[in-house]
């Protein structure tokens, strides 16, 4: 006879010679030596519960299997998983039993119950009897603070390669509770620069529900999908706890056209009119540009007459020459005069009615020769002219004489 069917013997025995046995088994086990950490649980954390099992009867029970049960938002099943503890010895039994449980950050503070439900059987006077037990473990819950940062901007939707833009960053509290000196840092990441000079902040009290936006100049330089990364760091209502975290936040980088604009035109003189100024213009960007509009600005002593020009598409890649007219003040002196030329153009990726817009910074070289020296030589032409006429006058008037 092996040694368990001896206990089962022994069981069946002890039970049916003790006159003052009980008809029900139930509640045979205990739950003692319980702890739960940590205190008080935090949202969003693990609950550890922690207990051993005390058999309150003289004898044994048989394969009990454990199950915990609670109602949402702590578990969204009830039971949960089973657990075959096996057998367990009268009195205290020295093993440790520890089940962790997700707590939800969206929790509420509050206390909580929890049930260990076993069913297990022993060997009573009439055979095998089945019973159960239930003990209830209840642990308060503190809510906390959950601190995400998000792009928020609306437009642009995305990034465009090449350019340096504005996108707001919203620093919001998703949590259940105050959160107190919460501290944002913001890190560029692979092909994204943060060109702000403040890029960390700084919020005193950021209540449950409520957010604060923060503007970021970024500049993007690829056209994959990327992020930057938010080190956050705050407080609960009460400052006992502290929390850290690091969130990816993505960013879309998309194509975009880039024009570069070299001069193709001499020095122009002072003093000229309607002169042309020619620009060679080239889609150094990855996108297509669409009716695409330049305007040249000037200062003195350049004036615009003829500012604007329009090219009706330009692939990435592509050049194309335009030609602006100019007058220069006779006034003006030699040397090179910064000129600006703005461009506005649409994109295949943009939306029907969005304008993407650039500027560049040239100059214009001014000469010394041009409308001033063209005045100079007629002024001397018609010197020419006049001392030929008073040249002829006077060897008509001496030919006379010699006749008479």
């Amino acid at each position: 006879m092996n040694a368990k069917l001896l206990l089962m013997v022994a069981a069946v025995l002890a039970i049916s010679t003790n006159t003052g046995a009980q008809t029900t088994f139930d509640n045979a086990l205990t739950l003692v030596n319980l702890t739960v950490s940590p205190n008080p649980v935090i949202a969003g954390a693990n609950a550890v519960i922690s207990f051993q099992l005390y058999n309150s009867y003289n004898y044994w029970v048989y394969q009990p299997t454990l199950q915990e049960s609670g109602s949402y938002p702590l578990l969204n099943v009830s039971p949960a998983t089973s657990y075959d503890i096996g057998q367990v010895n009268p009195g205290m039994n020295p093993r440790r039993y520890n089940y962790t449980i997700a707590i939800p950050n969206t929790t509420p503070s509050g206390t909580y119950t929890m049930h260990f439900n076993a069913t297990y059987f022993v060997y009573g006077p009439t055979g095998v009897v089945v019973s159960t037990t239930s003990r209830a473990v209840s642990f308060y819950v503190q809510n906390r603070p959950q601190i995400t940062v998000v792009a928020s901007s609306s437009a642009p939707s995305a990034l465009y390669s090449g350019y340096n833009q504005t996108v707001d960053f919203t620093i919001e509290n998703n949590g259940y509770g105050t959160a107190r000196n919460v501290s944002v840092v913001l890190r560029g990441g692979e092909g994204v620069n943060l060109l702000s000079s403040v890029t960390s902040f700084f919020i005193p009290n950021l209540t449950a529900g409520s957010s604060v936006s923060e503007p970021v100049l970024i500049a993007a330089e690829n056209t994959a999908n990327t992020s930057i990364m938010a080190s956050t760091s705050y407080y609960s209502k009460n400052f006992n706890q502290h929390f850290t975290s690091t969130q990816k936040v993505n960013l879309t980088v998309v194509p975009a056209a880039q024009f570069s604009i070299a001069s193709q035109s001499k020095n122009i003189g002072i003093g000229v009119t309607d002169s042309p100024v020619s620009f060679r213009i080239t889609n150094t960007g990855t996108s297509e540009a669409d009716q695409v509009q330049l305007s040249l600005e000037t200062g003195y002593p350049i004036t615009p007459v003829a500012s604007t020009a329009y090219i009706s598409d330009l692939k990435a890649g592509a050049s194309t020459n335009v030609t602006f007219l100019v007058s220069v003040d006779s006034a003006g002196v030699p040397g090179n005069y910064p000129v600006t030329i703005y461009e506005q153009w649409k994109q295949p990726n943009g939306a029907v009615n969005q304008q993407f817009s650039g500027s560049n910074n040239y100059a214009i070289g001014v000469g010394s020769t041009g409308g001033i020296a063209s005045a100079t030589y007629i002024i001397a032409a018609v010197v020419v002219v006049l001392l030929v006429a008073v040249i002829m006058r006077t060897r008509k008037a001496t030919a006379a004489k010699q006749k008479k």
